[in-house]
């Protein structure tokens, strides 16, 4: 065995076990803490033009009516700011009527965004279309991404259609300890046919998909943050018409599964980086007892870590990810690796398989001028496997530079610009896009 492969559980054990997620960080003084000796009557909040004070006062450590709290303040602070949906948070403290209020004072950023989607690929893949992202729909935190979109390979001269995804996710109903995700999705594509590289014939391809997740949180008032866990189901339907050659082991019909999870974020959002981890595990099984056309189990395990480090804004960012499956819909392989989210000098969806190590390492430094603005070095390390012939030794690494531009009206947006390397193809590949890469 490789000793990468020797190298990556461990490396996965180190973020599981969330080493550097409680890094102190210091705080400024709160106004009127000289009043917190006693009991907090009120909390109200100002500035929240969108947002509602019941989804705010959800995320706080502070609860009203029960005793003043400095830490508590500070923490709760910083949990509103985690949500990446502020420019600023600042807290007081006063005597109003013989009582004492706590007051949040917040400014908020631009929640809605429609963006024209109108790019070219590292790969030669047109895309062109739209994307309208909301991520605090009904000020309630409530995600909802709807994208359309027409892609055309090989500069346009090559196999393309249209690609519509409706994305909507709620945390939390109502402030309760449950929440839903729903997904929905239409293709429409022109594809070739291939197999490790050896094209066997040309196909029509339509996709239609539904999926639904239910989550239920560990604490009632830990908001976004902390232990959920998940379960929910699955289901794809795909026609292929054949247009020329073979299909090989490629074909329609109805991918049915169902999904169960487990996820730990103790993520934290500072003005320019993150600190914290995201650890989870995600189950799929699918056979025809779900009423599926395919039967198969796969597993998938993931974990994120973002240190900071002294001396000015720096940050250490890794993330890890095994999978492995015995199977999957439609002829295809589970796994694939390549393009700009997963191995960057990597054609995208070159290289696939049933098994997945993956190790993703940024290094992320700001010019302390322009904090907003970082320079980045990345490595990605691993490969994917087939059950058939799983040679272990055999390792992929790709790396290369990058800059992030931390847009502070937006919310949840950087614009992303990575250059790496293809030795295969000897030369750089650019990726460009609007959000980070983990």
């Amino acid at each position: 065995m490789s000793r990468f492969l020797q190298i990556l559980p461990n490396a996965f054990l180190l973020l599981v076990c969330g080493l550097w997620s409680g890094i102190a960080v210091s705080a400024d003084a709160i106004p009127g803490e000289e009043f917190c000796d006693t009991t907090v009557s009120a909390i109200v909040f100002e500035g929240n033009r969108v947002t509602r004070p019941q989804t705010l006062l959800r995320e706080i450590d502070q609860r009203p009516n029960t005793r003043c709290s400095i830490d508590q303040i500070v923490d709760s602070i910083q949990a509103i700011m985690d949500l990446g949906l502020f420019k600023t948070v600042v807290a007081d403290l006063a005597m109003v009527d013989s009582s004492l209020q706590l007051r949040f004072t917040v400014k908020e950023k631009l929640f809605f965004l429609l963006i024209p989607r109108i790019s070219r690929t590292s790969d030669g893949e047109l895309r062109g279309g739209v994307q309208m992202r909301f991520d605090n729909f009904l000020g309630r935190l409530h995600q909802m991404r709807i994208t359309s979109e027409r892609r055309k390979e090989d500069d346009g001269d090559g196999p393309g259609g249209f690609v519509h995804r409706l994305n909507y996710d709620i945390p939390r109903f109502l402030g309760s300890r449950y929440g839903m995700g729903v997904e929905l999705g239409s293709d429409r594509r022109q594809v070739n046919l291939a197999v490790d590289g050896n094209e066997l014939g040309f196909a029509q391809s339509e996709t239609q998909t539904v999926g639904i997740v239910f989550s239920r949180w560990h604490s009632q008032f830990r908001g976004v943050q902390g232990i959920r866990t998940f379960f929910g189901a699955r289901f794809s339907q795909r026609s292929l018409e054949l247009r020329s050659g073979s299909a090989g082991p490629y074909r329609g019909g109805d991918d049915v599964s169902v999904i169960f999870g487990v996820e730990n974020k103790q993520l934290h959002q500072d003005s320019y980086r993150r600190r914290g981890t995201v650890v989870g595990a995600r189950l799929s099984v699918a056979n025809r007892d779900v009423g599926s056309d395919f039967e198969y189990t796969r597993a998938d395990f993931y974990a994120e870590s973002y240190i900071p480090l002294e001396n000015g804004i720096r940050n250490l960012n890794l993330q890890a990810r095994i999978g492995i499956s015995d199977g999957a819909a439609f002829g295809e392989h589970s796994y694939s690796i390549g393009g700009g989210e997963k191995m960057r000098g990597l054609q995208p969806a070159s290289v696939t398989g049933d098994m997945l190590a993956l190790l993703n390492v940024e290094y992320l430094h700001a010019w302390f001028n322009y904090p907003q603005w970082r320079w980045v070095v990345f490595a990605d390390i691993g490969n994917v496997y087939k059950r058939e012939n799983t040679e272990l030794a055999k390792v992929r690494l790709r790396g290369g530079v990058g800059l992030r531009r931390k847009l502070m009206s937006l919310s949840n947006t950087d614009i992303r610009l990575d250059l790496a390397w293809d030795p295969s193809r000897q030369r750089i590949q650019t990726y460009v896009s609007s959000s980070l890469t983990f």
